[in-house]
C-alpha cells in the first residue's frame, strides 16, 4: 500500500498490475479507495509518476465519494427510512438520547436511540453498523431454531451452524456437516428462511438435487415449492426485476 500526499491530506492507493492492461489508470471505488491499475512490467517510478501527474483528479474524486458517501448513509438512516425484517419494510423512528451506542427496539416500526453529537455521515455509520449487529443476531436465532425443527424431522444432526456472508448463495451444506445461511436471509419472509435451512440440512443424506432430495425434502416441507417461488420473487424485488 503506497500514500500519496496532498497538502495535509494523505491518500493511500493500491498498485495492481494486470495483464490485460493495456495503459494505466485510476480507479476510486464506491468505497473511496483508490488502484492503480498499469500493465505488468511498469516500472514503479512511472507508476508515482503517473499517479503524482494525476494527484489533483485524485484528491477531487476522492472527495465527492466521500460527500457522496455522506449524503446517502445519512439519509438511507434517517427517521422515514425503511428497513427490511422478515419480509416487512419497517420505518425508522431516529433521535438522539444519553446513550454510549446506538440501540435498537422494533415495536411496529423501528425505534433507534443514537448517541447524542453524532451527525451527518458518522451517524449514519453507526446506525447502519447497528442494525448490521442486530439482524445477524436475528438471523442466528432463526437459523438455530429452524435447524433442530427439520434436524428432528428428518433424523439428522449438523456439525455446527454459521452466518454466511456468500455473495453466490442463500445456504450451503458442506462435506464437513455444517450448515451456513446468509444473515441477510432474515430480511426475507420467514417462510423462505425456513425453506433454505431445511434444504441445506436434506443435503447432509442426499449431497446433490437427486430424485432421493426432493422426496426428503417434500416430506418434511410439502409446499417447499411456494416457499422457493417466494423466495425467488423476494430476490427479484431486491434487484428491481
Amino acid at each position: 500500500m503506497a500514500v500519496l500526499v496532498i497538502g495535509q491530506t494523505s491518500i493511500p492507493y493500491e498498485v495492481r498490475y494486470s495483464e490485460r492492461a493495456s495503459k494505466k489508470r485510476i480507479v476510486v471505488t464506491a468505497a473511496g479507495g483508490v488502484d492503480v491499475v498499469a500493465p505488468v512490467g511498469t516500472p514503479e517510478d512511472d507508476v508515482v509518476g503517473y499517479v503524482h501527474a494525476k494527484r489533483r483528479w485524485i484528491f477531487d474524486s476522492v472527495n465527492e465519494v466521500a460527500e457522496q458517501h455522506s449524503r446517502v448513509v445519512t439519509e438511507r438512516w434517517a427517521s422515514g427510512a425503511k428497513v427490511e425484517f422478515h419480509g416487512r419494510a419497517l420505518m425508522l423512528d431516529v433521535n438522539p438520547g444519553d446513550v454510549p451506542r446506538v440501540q435498537i427496539r422494533m415495536r411496529s416500526k423501528f425505534h433507534v436511540v443514537v448517541p447524542a453529537g453524532l451527525d451527518g455521515a458518522a451517524r449514519g455509520d453507526a446506525v447502519a453498523a447497528a442494525f448490521e449487529t442486530w439482524l445477524r443476531d436475528r438471523a442466528e436465532t432463526d437459523m438455530l431454531r429452524f435447524g433442530r425443527v427439520y434436524e428432528a424431522a428428518l433424523g439428522v444432526t449438523a456439525t455446527a451452524y454459521r452466518l454466511s456472508d456468500a455473495k453466490a448463495r442463500w445456504g450451503s451444506c458442506g462435506r464437513d456437516g455444517v450448515v451456513r445461511v446468509h444473515w441477510r436471509l432474515v430480511q426475507a419472509p420467514v417462510t423462505a428462511f425456513e425453506y433454505v435451512v431445511a434444504h441445506e440440512l436434506v443435503h447432509l443424506t442426499h449431497r446433490n438435487h437427486s430424485p432421493g432430495f426432493w422426496t426428503a425434502l417434500t416430506r418434511v416441507m410439502p409446499d417447499w415449492k411456494e416457499r422457493k417461488a417466494g423466495l425467488e420473487r423476494w430476490e427479484g424485488e431486491r434487484r428491481g426485476v
